[in-house]
């Protein structure tokens, strides 16, 4: 029978014979630290409390990580209710969850390999994020947690839980790292979803997980700016809305302006139907460079958050937004390229995902091994399209407009 670990770093990770060398040789050269440092545990052990009062959770990628990390941290909140939980996470996504209750603290954390994407800026030793992690390491071990949780399957995320000092610390170890851990969490390749991959932390722990949905709550001025936006900008009560965000954080991961243009020319066919265009906070494109034809919003997150949750539909790329959508309770249609839905895709029935699964090369993030990223090149306006009436059908929602597009408009970025 095969190895679950195994399988797991082909299937969760796809890490490749030279990645897995390296990890392993890391792993070899730090493990001394490991052993001095238990033997000084040993040397000065004493009582330890038999309660988990204080949890520390490292997750410190991105808007959309945090999005899936929601249901574990539900989970957790329910199981271990009277400890006090505390999030280390990127500072870009403390506005995300300034409205939750699943963290007591939310501590910022920035690390040089997830501020980057070229290979030589994510290790510079010259980087003064270096020190900024630092810091916030001893800040963590003052804590003098009790139990550390980290789901990222990451030898530097286990590295990490260990240097905090944390009393018992649960995660993955099949790519690497597991002498950092006291639990080792046995992967399961048939659940690859990374909302899951933090789930499986739970039941290792014996811990029931309900894995709900994740959900996104809105304050009372943010649902009367949101109204205020829309009645201020036409949009009336018996309009279908349709979200647009065509942008992308890696430039590889876009499908192109012009082609969401195309798609949304068809839709507004339709006279009930109006769309808003959403770009990223403090980058409005010049009003002459827009392909789009409907309302222009460029807000902060969680003014964006509260116009999205009116859309009854928002396409977009794969991202953020698109995870920000489904834990509002909007469906997506989302054009995905490089990445594996199965793992990172948008959660919930009423949601598309729009892909042309044939291509050998994917996963690859944000190294594309082409000149251009066929597996988003080669998805047709209409292939979007018809996703799009999909969902509208589905909602109920009677669409009048054209079912096709005209040849002339179908465009390519």
């Amino acid at each position: 029978m095969q190895d679950p670990e195994e399988a797991a770093r082909g299937a969760a990770l796809k890490l490749s014979p030279v990645k897995w060398l390296l990890i392993r040789v890391v792993d070899r050269l730090l493990s001394p630290l490991v052993s001095l440092k238990r033997v000084a545990d040993q040397a000065g052990r004493r009582s330890l409390p038999t309660e988990t009062r204080k949890i520390l959770v490292v997750e410190y990628w991105n808007l959309g990580d945090v999005v899936l990390l929601l249901p574990f941290l539900q989970d957790l909140r329910a199981n271990f209710a009277r400890a006090s939980i505390t999030l280390a996470l990127n500072p870009k996504a403390l506005e995300l969850l300034q409205a939750e209750s699943v963290a007591d603290e939310l501590i910022p954390v920035r690390v040089p390999w997830a501020q980057h994407f070229a290979r030589w800026k994510k290790y510079n030793p010259l980087s003064l994020i270096w020190a900024d992690l630092l810091r916030s390491v001893l800040a963590l071990r003052r804590q003098h947690f009790d139990l550390a949780l980290t789901g990222r399957m990451d030898i530097r995320d286990n590295f990490l839980v260990w240097l905090v000092g944390a009393r018992q610390r649960v995660g993955y170890g099949f790519a690497g790292g597991r002498q950092f851990l006291t639990h080792v969490v046995k992967p399961d390749p048939r659940r690859p979803h990374r909302s899951e991959v933090w789930l499986r932390l739970l039941e290792h722990l014996g811990k029931p997980v309900s894995r709900t949905l994740p959900a996104l709550h809105l304050t009372t001025s943010e649902r009367t700016f949101a109204r205020r936006f829309l009645e201020e900008n036409g949009i009336q009560p018996n309009n279908t809305i349709v979200g647009i965000h065509a942008g992308a954080r890696i430039a590889i991961r876009g499908w192109g302006e012009r082609n969401f243009a195309a798609v949304e020319t068809c839709l507004l066919s339709d006279p009930s139907i109006r769309t808003i265009w959403f770009s990223q906070a403090g980058e409005r494109p010049p009003q002459n460079t827009f392909p789009g034809r409907g309302i222009l919003a460029c807000l902060p997150l969680r003014k964006f958050m509260a116009v999205l949750a009116h859309c009854h539909v928002l396409l977009c790329n794969d991202g953020g937004p698109m995870l920000i959508a489904t834990a509002l309770g909007v469906p997506v249609v989302a054009v995905m390229g490089p990445t594996q839905p199965a793992w990172f895709g948008p959660l919930g029935s009423r949601n598309r995902v729009v892909i042309r699964p044939e291509f050998w090369c994917r996963p690859c993030f944000e190294y594309c091994i082409f000149e251009q990223p066929h597996c988003l090149r080669s998805i047709t306006p209409d292939n979007v399209l018809q996703a799009v009436h999909e969902v509208l059908k589905e909602l109920g929602y009677t669409y009048a407009g054209s079912q096709t597009l005209n040849p002339s408009a179908t465009t390519r970025c």
